[in-house]
Formats: structure tokens, sequence, C-alpha cells
């Protein structure tokens, strides 16, 4: 499993903002310092920061002391609200579906479907178990 380069870069993305707006150093992150401090191309970051904005988790001011900065308080942000945010398909997913004939390995395809659907449960689970909170204590 591999999650797109967005979903990364929003995570990244949105712990940057939450944590220099706790550090006092920014009220609003400007976008620019974003891009430049997380080498990611203006506008991928204009492109996150629209879906991130749609979640409402953050939200932007223009103008020159403009930016971003949370929307709400880091404990009410967890991971999986921005991978879901970026990315709300399927954790794990299949391009395609095998032709299969027969009981068994059908029987077989609706286990491992089970499984996989089982671990997608246990990982969403996990990922909103993480707060942004949580990863600034790191």
């Amino acid at each position: 499993m591999t999650y797109p380069l967005g979903v990364w870069q929003a995570l990244l993305v949105s712990v940057y903002v939450a944590d220099k707006v706790r550090l006092g150093e920014y009220e609003f992150v400007p976008t620019s310092r974003l891009a430049e401090d997380l080498a990611i191309p203006a506008p991928s970051v204009a492109r996150l920061l629209g879906g991130l904005g749609r979640a409402g988790i953050i939200e932007t001011r223009e103008g020159a002391r403009g930016g971003v900065r949370l929307a709400v308080s880091p404990e009410e942000v967890s991971l999986l609200q921005i991978v879901e945010a970026i990315d709300p398909s399927q954790l794990f997913r299949s391009d395609s579906t095998p032709a299969v004939t027969g009981p068994t390995p059908t029987r077989r395809q609706q286990a491992l479907r089970g499984a996989l659907a089982r671990a997608e449960g246990e990982m969403r689970s996990s990922l909103e178990g993480v707060t942004l909170a949580d990863i600034a204590e790191v």
C-alpha cells in the first residue's frame, strides 16, 4: 500500500502550520513559506490548501499578513481527516479484480476482500486516534 504524494504533503503542511502557529511564529503562515520550507511547488500547496479548507481543517486570510492557519485546535484534527480531505477513496484498493471461476477460488477471493476490509478498518481507526497535537509533541 502506498499513500499518494498529496496525502503525505497534506500531512506535512498541516503539522507545519499547527507547529508554526503554536510556537507563536505566525498568526497565519504565509503560503510562500510553506512551499519554500517544505519544498512543495506553490501550485501543489494551493491545491492541498483547497482540499484542507473544504474539509474545515484550515482557514485562509488574504493580504500582506495573510496565509493559513488551522480552523480548529490541533487536538480536534485527526490524521484520518487530513487523509480523507485529500484522497477520500479506500486506503486499500485494487485496480482490477481477477476473473476467478469455481467455488473455491471465489470463496478465497471473498476471504481476501474481507481481510483487506478489516485491515482498512483498523488503519482508519488508528489514523482517527492520532491528532495533530499528538504529532506536535514528538
